[in-house]
């Protein structure tokens, strides 16, 4: 680069004084790029291959023929209780009925999925949904599991004292196949997967009169709660960040160069979604899984620091009318 800018007014001049004292200088810097290029371009094709031990033609046909990973088999899960299986495949109204039908665990990993692929576009809200799932699954995992391990407690103590109870479980159980294309989707399995599991301890504890029966039913209810919670909470972040006027949102839309319409978006996110948490706006705080893939720049990420996240209310208000 440096030669490059010395002989600067010969590389942009359009007829070359080959008589100039310089030309040589230019001409071996020609020759130099040229070979350069020539090596960039061998090692695009050969995906950067060690090419003093791995011949050209083998390097090329790893690289162009290597095809993409795939699962040795389907994935499944195995469902034991009514409840979780309810939890799988949600609910959809009677035709003619109204009212609310219940979003299950197929429809969660699409949503899911959806706002993963708009985290690829830069949109802030996508990387926030993602992260507050993500964390609010985890959140109930860990409380099933803390469940869990109390009944099993309590199992262990009566085999302690001679009495071996067995765990119930479905005869036969059903299988499903999950085929999730997201690692979203298997975060809503081990959801439904251990609510299994805890339907079947909270069943055996009643069925062998360790509960009661309003204390079985509470038990289950609670975390049936808690977990459909957060289901119709991604079908409803799903629904809104895909709505064609906040689709193309993204963080260059907060800057103050950003044009009306993007600051309108914003406006209509932020009364929609709340205020964005400044860790995961600047990117400090990022979702388990992204497809966001920008490489921050240090002026740019001042930029994103200096950002003002507060907004008027009455004109968040107003920028929502229509999106309802």
């Amino acid at each position: 680069m440096a030669e490059r800018h010395a002989l600067k007014d010969l590389v942009e001049a359009d007829d070359l004084d080959m008589a100039d004292p310089r030309f040589q200088r230019y001409a071996e810097l020609e020759r130099r790029e040229a070979l350069l290029r020539s090596m960039q371009s061998e090692h695009h094709a050969t995906g950067g291959a060690q090419r003093d031990v791995v011949p050209y033609r083998e390097a090329v046909a790893v690289k162009n023929d290597l095809g993409r990973l795939t699962d040795e088999a389907d994935d499944s899960m195995t469902i034991h209780t009514r409840e979780a299986s309810r939890l799988f495949i949600g609910r959809a109204m009677l035709p003619g009925e109204t009212g609310v039908g219940q979003s299950g665990g197929k429809k969660v990993g699409a949503a899911m999925r959806a706002i993963w692929y708009l985290s690829g576009n830069d949109n802030p809200y996508a990387d926030f949904a993602l992260i507050e799932t993500w964390t609010s699954m985890e959140n109930v995992i860990a409380e099933l599991e803390r469940r869990i391990d109390g009944m099993d407690r309590r199992l262990h103590r009566m085999q302690r004292r001679g009495l071996s109870f067995s765990i119930v479980r479905a005869d036969p159980p059903v299988s499903v196949e999950l085929g999730f294309r997201s690692p979203y989707g298997y975060s809503v399995v081990r959801l439904i997967s251990t609510f299994d599991y805890f339907v079947r301890m909270v069943k055996t504890l009643v069925r062998k009169d360790l509960l009661s029966d309003k204390e079985g039913y509470e038990d289950i209810y609670t975390m049936t709660r808690h977990s459909r919670r957060i289901f119709e909470r991604v079908v409803w972040l799903q629904r809104y960040l895909l709505r064609d006027e906040l689709r193309p949102l993204s963080r260059r839309d907060w800057l103050a160069s950003a044009d009306e319409l993007a600051k309108k978006r914003v406006q209509a996110a932020v009364a929609l979604f709340g205020e964005l948490p400044r860790g995961v706006f600047n990117g400090d705080v990022r979702p388990r899984h992204t497809r966001r893939h920008l490489d921050v720049s240090a002026e740019e990420l001042r930029l994103l620091n200096e950002v003002p996240l507060a907004g008027d209310d009455a004109q968040l208000v107003a920028a929502t009318e229509g999106l309802q």
